[in-house]
């Protein structure tokens, strides 16, 4: 992931990328401008090109990881044409695929947790992530006949079996998909 890229014009989304990967490998303190230009192979002219501070680059990963990772899944999810159990099922299989390096790989969620703890910019958005991801599954759980006083316990405790899930991820290397998909079956009955 070092090294010039050659003949190819870098982009903010070089720049966001480079940096969630050092947010990975060093929390919100190792994304310095200096080093991921070395990363990326480019002068901190560029970086200026792109970003006018630091701050803004901050903000452009948490809005690119609320898009990608909460809004584009979504809707993804909902776009599928599949009924609403096949809709919660893809949904559960999307969110146990493994993210790409390009990003940090599966570190990159519990990374952005970690920032969130003492940014509070972070954890706004963090914040409305996990209510727009509870609201989500709540959705999805109503088209499949889940009752209204049943929804937001089951969301929770899916969303939370997400979490714990990424985090046993890290530290045993366990699948999400088998178990997730354990839990949501028994869930919706």
């Amino acid at each position: 992931m070092t090294g010039t890229r050659s003949n190819t014009k870098l982009g903010r989304t070089d720049w966001v990328l480079a940096a969630l990967r050092a947010l990975v490998r060093g929390g919100i303190g190792a994304v310095r401008v200096e080093a991921l230009a070395r990363e990326i192979g480019a002068t901190k002219g560029s970086f200026y090109w792109h970003f006018k501070d630091l701050g803004e680059l901050h903000q452009v990963m948490l809005e690119l990881w609320e898009e990608v990772g909460t809004q584009r899944l979504t809707a993804a999810v909902r776009a599928s044409g599949l009924d609403p159990r096949g809709q919660l099922m893809l949904l559960v299989d999307m969110v146990s695929v493994r993210p790409g390096e390009a990003v940090g790989g599966v570190e990159v969620e519990p990374a952005l947790r970690d920032w969130g703890r003492n940014d509070p910019r972070a954890r706004a958005v963090l914040e409305r992530v996990d209510r727009q991801r509870l609201q989500d599954i709540a959705e999805f759980l109503r088209g499949v006949g889940v009752r209204d006083g049943e929804l937001l316990p089951k969301a929770q405790l899916i969303y939370a079996a997400v979490i714990g899930l990424e985090q046993l991820r890290l530290t045993t290397g366990a699948e999400m998909g088998p178990a997730l998909r354990s839990l949501v079956a028994r869930l919706i009955g």
